[in-house]
């Protein structure tokens, strides 16, 4: 059940003031959202509402002592959760979770499967715990100073309600440089909750403590390959079946790649299976001139029997001047129209084919496999290895053995591929930050690493667990502004799923030449053949050199005004001469070019939407 968390808490018992009530109740009766809900304890107002298509839900629960728990979100595994608490068939999904965290504390949290956020009230400790899902899916954002503390699901609402305007320079530096900065928003002070973690506000401090890490030192280990292959199918089709179960109209994006063309048609099976019962189906596919993925999606919509939304993507561009969410954030014409048009019809939920590629195995350089035989001792079977991977990649096998041995017998990580390590060489590294941002991010990389779980994984598998913590950490997974209010959810980042896909041994997941080895073979019966068969993955680059390229131009015009070297964030001669590069078409970093920009336009229309709020008070007063 999606629904909006929000509230307010003195840790001092003093009264929550009119002005903070006032606050906490308007960010609950929006347009989008109703039925509002609220709990009053002294020093303590917390309320929850429900998405506007959603049925009235008891998403508030307050026992016996005082205590208060709201929910956002799905709960896949309620059954299980029910024999396990003995709680009543028709109790609320915050009661479920109010009783394990009373009866396990904040490692009880790990039992939630699902998408999900919460804040729960411990009367009898006086402390509010925010928390979120395992890849922190359901946003949740707080504020904690002089003893107050506002969170919400919404960021605009911390930040209007605390009035901060200053920006985060770890936020800035890391969103410039890579497009993500964990569990930092924009606004100094103002944090989303890390997925995966708890946060623990007392008068005593602010502990945050993490009830689920990645499985480092689990392996599932099966004689017959084939088990391999059943067991992920039936874990995907649970997957799927959680997300649309008692939906009536689904929504899934359909690119025609092996990730979303096998949710829609697992999608399909299920619907088809329920015998009239099952939920109406509707796939939007974005399309462009000479766009290589339309056979592939149209064979997913013929072999269904679909009538898809095609979206042209001229129309929606990845980055556009008039950014209006609380973060800068890439798509925002497509999300706004994905949800005016998911409202049309009624639908309330999404899926989408995230972190298939990472956890499907759609890579052609896993060379630590090697690694692994080496680490077991096998050195035939290494060899034997290296030579595959090398002949795949079209390198010596030296180079191969080599980053094998290294990864073997030091905490050395492999960052890159050979293939891309020597496209990297070529490539320009320049990113323009000035000094003072690559030092504040220095310091807060050395934090980041030292905390890592995927650091204790073996040899041969941390490269694998890095890069999905990095995903999980950057928070990519969670629900855009535009669809916050539907259950924006991805099968693929299934917990069970994801946790059985990194635990197998690699060499079944993916092998030399053969990406997505176990995917393919497991859906071999549920994708068209085209699309099982395909090899090739569209790539957006001419898509956002289309949206970018004005943008660029507008800020060539006029140079001097362009905010993030304003602001000291970015150096003017380095920025100038890589935004004419790159509207020449020449080498210019462009990955993380397209970050400075869209900073820079986010940042001007804050500007302007401050301007226009400081009016209208005025005209109000």
């Amino acid at each position: 059940m999606v629904s909006k968390l929000c509230g307010v808490c003195h840790l001092d018992s003093r009264p929550v003031s009119y002005e903070d009530a006032a606050r906490v109740r308007a960010g609950l009766n929006t347009p989008t959202y109703v039925g509002a809900q609220e709990y009053r304890e002294p020093g303590v107002l917390m309320g929850c509402a429900v998405a506007s298509h959603s049925a009235p839900t008891r998403d508030l629960y307050q026992p016996a002592d005082r205590s208060c728990c709201s929910w956002d979100g799905r709960l896949d595994n309620r059954k299980e959760l029910l024999l396990q608490t003995g709680l009543p068939a028709d109790c609320a999904d915050s009661t479920i979770a109010l009783g394990l965290y009373q009866h396990k504390g904040v490692d009880g949290l790990r039992d939630l499967m699902g998408d999900w956020s919460l804040c729960i009230w411990d009367a009898n400790r006086r402390t509010v715990v925010l928390a979120s899902d395992y890849a922190g899916i359901r946003p949740l954002y707080y504020h904690w100073s002089a003893g107050k503390l506002y969170w919400s699901s919404c960021l605009a609402d911390v930040a209007g309600w605390t009035g901060i305007t200053e920006l985060d320079q770890v936020y800035v530096g890391s969103f410039l440089l890579r497009g993500s900065a964990s569990a930092r928003t924009p606004f100094a002070g103002i944090f989303a909750v890390p997925p995966g973690h708890a946060v623990r506000i007392s008068k005593d401090g602010m502990p945050i403590r993490a009830f689920w890490s990645l499985p480092v030192h689990q392996e599932i280990r099966y004689r017959n390959e084939r088990c391999y292959e059943e067991q992920l199918l039936d874990l995907f089709r649970e997957a799927v079946e959680v997300r649309i179960r008692n939906e009536t109209t689904v929504c899934a994006e359909l690119s025609g790649g092996l990730d979303s063309s096998s949710i829609v048609c697992m999608a399909d099976r299920l619907r088809k299976e329920a015998s009239g019962r099952g939920p109406d189906l509707q796939t939007f596919s974005y399309t462009h001139e000479n766009c290589p993925d339309e056979r592939y999606f149209r064979e997913v919509e013929r072999v269904c029997d679909l009538s898809g939304c095609h979206l042209e993507l001229q129309s929606y561009p990845a980055a556009a001047a008039d950014q209006a969410s609380s973060n800068p954030a890439w798509w925002e014409p497509r999300l706004r129209e994905l949800a005016r048009r998911m409202a049309a019809i009624g639908s309330a939920v999404f899926l989408t084919g995230q972190l298939g590629d990472l956890i499907m195995g759609n890579t052609t350089a896993d060379t630590e496999q090697v690694t692994e035989w080496l680490v077991a001792g096998k050195f035939w079977k290494a060899g034997q290895e290296a030579y595959g991977w090398a002949r795949s990649l079209g390198v010596p096998i030296y180079p191969v053995l080599w980053r094998s041995i290294r990864e073997a017998c030091s905490s050395w990580v492999p960052p890159v591929s050979p293939r891309d390590a020597v496209a990297a060489i070529r490539a320009s590294t320049e990113d323009s930050l000035c000094e003072a941002l690559h030092r504040g991010l220095a310091w807060d990389e050395r934090q980041r690493l030292a905390d890592a779980a995927w650091r204790h994984a073996p040899p041969g598998r941390r490269r694998r667990f890095r890069a999905v913590h990095e995903v999980l950490e950057s928070r990519s997974l969670q629900a855009p502004e535009a669809l916050q209010h539907v259950c924006y959810t991805h099968p693929f980042a299934h917990r069970p799923l994801v946790e059985f896909m990194l635990t197998i041994p690699a060499r079944v997941v993916c092998g030399p030449g053969q990406p997505r080895r176990l995917m393919r073979r497991a859906f071999a019966a549920l994708l068209p053949p085209l699309v099982l068969n395909r090899k090739s993955k569209a790539a957006y680059t001419s898509i956002y050199r289309g949206a970018l390229i004005p943008l660029a131009g507008v800020l060539l015009k006029r140079p001097a005004q362009i905010e993030v070297v304003k602001r000291g964030y970015v150096e003017g001669k380095s920025l100038t001469s890589r935004l004419e590069r790159f509207t020449h078409g020449l080498d210019c970093n462009e990955s993380q070019l397209r970050q400075i920009i869209l900073f820079e336009f986010w940042l001007r229309n804050r500007a302007v939407r401050e301007e226009t709020t400081t009016a209208s008070e005025s005209a109000v007063l």
